[in-house]
């Protein structure tokens, strides 16, 4: 994957760049490529069958849009304290494969506990301990399809369009469901996905892997307070990491109550589970992304994603409605694909050689749990006062600053 640079500074701390995938590196295989992107369906499109109506569910149960807020606080306090023990884990692993497997199994159980509940003490507490297995996923998964992909025609966007082809069917099909059979049966949905991706991730060909011997002498593994520190003398890092701060911080009210602001303009559930197929045009979109993503680098990258994502919220400010709602997920498919791939391309580039995973669970996990803390009890406060509306304008003003600061911070580098 393109990946920033090396500054004086960074070569510091990355000596041997190139040894980051050492944990996992599979000779090219078809068979490989093709397991891993029907895991990325699986996973992420277990996410379809639940995410865009758990706050439905929520509301169901009793809770105030202040108390839903809570619920994202305590999984991001859980989240941001276990990502780095996972991503530390995952780098270090003998066979992270198999932990990605019992963390997937893990969750699919949660969640169809967490259908049983009508208390918000235990709410909570069920998100507590999904959470801590969870936030493990991203980390792991991402490690995964970065090694298979490596070396590659074909880039890190071929196996995560796949992700959304799964959100994009199984949304409509959750909402359907949930029409017919009531809000319950989205779990089972969830937890039969998941399980069914933990599977898959059998058909990776171990045979075909092997251990690549580096170079240069092995690096030793760097504590987290080492690789903090180095992150923070690379201004680059320095500028990705409160580009993404304040995104999600402006964000994350938009994601959480998306839905029940549909409702509150009249979306009925199916409705809502069909505005979640415009994910499809995230499939070539992602594709674009590997393309533009070798010809710009990640950083300008990014910064296109920022202003199109500006745009993109602009367009529910000037005219709140439910037309406009799907209009903006429509052209959003653009924006999100390729934040989702220069993000991850950019983080994993910077990362002290063997400590890919950590750096991705510290920014990807760590740091937006931490954000979160503060915007999950905030959106809930804002929509319980002003409903979904704000929310979009919070958006984009984000979006926007989250760009600006990209920017400055990378102005005496070349990307």
């Amino acid at each position: 994957m393109p990946r920033p640079p090396s500054t004086g500074r960074r070569a510091a701390v990355n000596p041997c760049q190139d040894q980051a995938f050492a944990v996992i590196q599979p000779l090219p295989s078809t068979r490989n490529l093709g397991a891993i992107r029907a895991y990325y369906f699986l996973w992420l499109g277990a996410g379809g069958f639940l995410f865009p109506f758990l706050s439905i569910f929520y509301q169901q149960q009793g809770l105030s849009g202040a108390q839903i807020g809570l619920l994202g606080t305590t999984a991001n306090l859980v989240g941001l304290l276990a990502a780095p023990l996972w991503g530390r884990l995952g780098d270090t692993a003998s066979r992270p494969r198999r932990l990605l497997q019992t963390n997937l199994l893990g969750t699919a159980l949660i969640m169809l506990l967490l259908s049983q509940q009508t208390f918000f003490a235990w709410i909570a507490l069920v998100i507590a301990c999904n959470s801590l297995i969870s936030s493990a996923l991203e980390p792991l998964s991402n490690i995964q399809a970065l090694a298979i992909t490596r070396g590659e025609k074909s880039g890190f966007g071929s196996v995560r369009l796949w992700g959304s082809l799964g959100w994009a069917i199984t949304s409509p099909i959750s909402g359907w469901i949930i029409e017919n059979l009531g809000l319950t049966s989205m779990f089972a949905g969830y937890a039969i996905s998941m399980s069914a991706g933990a599977l898959v991730l059998q058909l990776i060909d171990r045979g075909r892997a092997r251990r690549i011997e580096p170079v240069q002498p092995m690096i030793p593994r760097l504590p987290v307070r080492t690789v903090l520190a180095g992150l923070g003398r690379d201004s680059s890092m320095v500028g990705l990491a409160l580009a993404l701060a304040v995104m999600w911080l402006a964000v994350q009210g938009r994601y959480q109550f998306e839905s029940l602001y549909l409702k509150d303009l009249g979306a009925s559930e199916g409705l809502i589970g069909m505005t979640n197929t415009l994910a499809l045009l995230e499939i070539p979109a992602m594709l674009w992304a590997d393309r533009l993503l070798r010809r710009l680098g990640p950083a300008r990258t990014l910064r296109l994603s920022f202003i199109f994502q500006t745009l993109t919220f602009g367009l529910v400010v000037i005219h709140p409605s439910i037309e406009s709602i799907i209009i903006f997920k429509a052209i959003t498919a653009a924006s999100f694909s390729l934040y989702t791939i220069a993000s991850i391309a950019y983080a994993s580039g910077g990362a002290p050689a063997g400590q890919a995973g950590t750096v991705m669970a510290l920014y990807f996990i760590t740091l937006r749990a931490i954000i979160n803390l503060l915007a999950s009890p905030l959106a809930g406060l804002i929509y319980d006062w002003r409903g979904g509306y704000p929310l979009y304008v919070i958006a984009m003003g984000g979006a926007f600053l989250a760009g600006v600061i990209l920017t400055l911070s990378q102005k005496r580098i070349n990307h």
